[in-house]
């Protein structure tokens, strides 16, 4: 047997993919990726029929697929193969327990994700309809999303068990959003967190109002506290000489600065250290908007995550016009 090797000379006794029998080729495929099942299927005719079988694409759904299909609200046709169920799943979100959450795949892994709804979120006094209403908007994938009204905070709490997503995989978790208006959340970050019940949660911060239209006043304590550290560890001796006192002992241009975000007046290594603790807001394709609420590995079935938007307790201002659609739990990519 002769085929060419990568300097365009014949070797003898090197096997060719193609030279094996179909079913062994698939069961190699099936040890692969969908996106490198897709790529192999490419490059010939000949591999194409083993990177379409189904005992490949069956690999690539989740376990429990069938179950969580026939939990569905969403009417779907019928598949003639596994790979068209797959890429369905990918574009076409399932709606599942009564309407309450969505189910999808994740396209380039296979991957779980999860969508909980607003109805499936514990937001204080969501039920009260003079401070929050429930609503149907059709670019929502949900019957209903939670519009506030009006009230002086907002805390936002969702919880899911490790075991109904994909194992051994880390996700990170997003609060999707939109604003009728933005009346009273340009004042201070919110706090966000992500992790396992009755394990300490780390804390960061989160801008809900899109960058170039907030307008923030003061910062919350915990966040000064971060950027003081940073300053007299790193960066004192580059700042500006100017140290009028103020609350912070910071020199009063940068903190003038901090209070009125974005950073661009700050030095470069100080900016990237807020960036880690300050999520911003990004817009979707769908329209609405996502900030991240922290991240978490799936190590134990059992564990139950908790996501959290929480209102920094002494910066309470009275707030308008939140669409909350709910939290959004995908794999983190790369």
């Amino acid at each position: 047997m002769e085929n060419l090797n990568w300097n365009g000379k014949y070797k003898r006794n090197v096997p060719c993919l193609s030279m094996l029998p179909e079913d062994c080729f698939a069961k190699i495929l099936a040890l692969t990726s969908p996106l490198d099942v897709c790529r192999i299927s490419l490059v010939s005719k000949s591999f194409q029929s083993a990177a379409e079988s189904d005992s490949i694409w069956e690999r690539f759904l989740p376990s429990d697929y069938q179950s969580i299909m026939s939990a569905s609200l969403t009417p779907f046709p019928d598949f003639p193969s596994k790979k068209n169920l797959y890429m369905y799943l990918c574009h076409h979100p399932l709606l599942i327990d009564a309407g309450r959450k969505s189910f999808s795949l994740e396209k380039l892994t296979g991957k779980k994700c999860y969508f909980l709804g607003a109805r499936d979120l514990n937001i204080p006094l969501v039920d009260r309809p003079q401070y929050w209403k429930w609503i149907s908007l059709p670019e929502s994938r949900f019957p209903e999303v939670a519009k506030l009204k009006r009230f002086w905070s907002v805390d936002i709490e969702g919880t899911i068990r490790a075991g109904v997503l994909s194992p051994q995989t880390s996700y990170a978790a997003y609060l999707v959003y939109k604003f009728e208006d933005e009346f009273g959340f340009s004042y201070r970050p919110s706090k966000v967190s992500v992790g396992v019940f009755g394990v300490e949660l780390d804390k960061r911060f989160a801008i809900l109002v899109p960058e170039g239209e907030e307008s923030i006043y003061s910062l919350p304590s915990d966040l000064e506290n971060e950027l003081k550290k940073v300053y007299e560890e790193a960066v004192l001796s580059n700042l500006p000489s100017d140290t009028e006192d103020n609350d912070t002992g910071l020199p009063v241009d940068i903190y003038l600065a901090l209070q009125h975000l974005p950073l661009q007046l700050l030095p470069e290594n100080v900016s990237n250290r807020l960036q880690l603790i300050m999520q911003r807001p990004k817009l979707r394709d769908d329209g609405w908007f996502e900030v991240e609420l922290g991240e978490f590995y799936t190590e134990n079935e059992d564990d139950r995550i908790e996501m959290n938007l929480e209102e920094l307790k002494d910066c309470a201002s009275l707030k308008t016009g939140l669409i909350v659609e709910g939290i959004e739990i995908r794999p983190r990519m790369g």
